[in-house]
């Protein structure tokens, strides 16, 4: 394995433990997460790398983060979190764009011409890069969500990792269709093109299946509709050997 290679693992293990880590704290810092996965999208997914031999974008990882801290938000706080996290993170990305294309746009005094020059350069990208990762998102998570709550519905419950896997294998193929082709479209030959799109789909559905069994650490429910609250409490979900055992409901 190459330098790239641990580097890329080294990603993963940290984004999952931010996720892992904030979603004991509450939903706010989930959301959070979400917005910094999608803004650190915009900002350096336009970066081509070389990864076990193949190329894609630098930016794989970060979306198969903001998958699993859906995930995360659904399985805690109900499906309307789920829905909530889709324009939370497409206003974060937006407001991202607009206030950066802001700054580039102001005049240097000229002691830093060089990094004035550098911003101007990233930047020139950086806005088609993010205009596509805001679509993609805003239509994959629309579609990941609703599959994702299907399943989990379907499924009662249980099979939480196959849930998982299947919505956001389906999901990220939709996502990275349309990020890949827009983001890079007319920049790359076409079969350079399928190569980073394939090795981006496969990055990031490997990163899901290797993380979902983080989301049978989750062991509370919590929904608000109509000023009722219930809250669901389960034990043992990592070994998943039994329904739901206790159940409260607060007015």
């Amino acid at each position: 394995m190459g330098l790239n290679d641990w580097l890329l693992l080294a990603e993963a293990v940290v984004g999952a433990g931010l996720v892992v880590s904030v979603w004991r704290l509450d939903r706010e810092r989930l959301l959070g997460v979400i917005s910094i996965g999608l803004i650190l999208i915009a900002s350096v997914g336009g970066k081509v790398i070389t990864v076990f031999g193949h190329e894609t974008n630098a930016g794989n990882v970060f979306y198969a983060c903001v998958f699993l801290a859906t995930y995360f938000l659904i399985e805690r706080y109900g499906a309307r979190q789920g829905f909530r996290a889709i324009w939370w993170g497409a206003t974060a990305v937006a407001g991202f764009l607009a206030m950066a294309e802001l700054s580039v746009a102001l005049a240097g005094s000229g002691a830093t011409g060089s990094f004035d020059a550098a911003l101007a350069l990233v930047f020139s990208r950086a806005a088609r890069v993010a205009l596509a990762s805001l679509l993609a998102y805003v239509v994959s998570q629309s579609v990941n969500v609703r599959l994702y709550l299907y399943l989990k519905e379907r499924f009662a419950g249980e099979r939480l990792w196959l849930r998982a896997v299947l919505a956001s294998a389906v999901a990220q193929a939709l996502d990275s269709a349309i990020f890949f082709s827009l983001a890079f479209a007319g920049l790359l030959p076409v079969a350079h093109l399928v190569d980073i799109l394939a090795t981006g789909y496969a990055v990031k559905v490997a990163f899901m299946a290797l993380a979902a069994p983080l989301l049978y650490l989750n062991n509370v429910e919590h929904e608000e509709e109509g000023g009722v609250a219930s809250v669901l409490v389960r034990y043992d979900r990592l070994a998943a050997l039994r329904p739901p055992v206790e159940e409260v409901v607060l007015k």
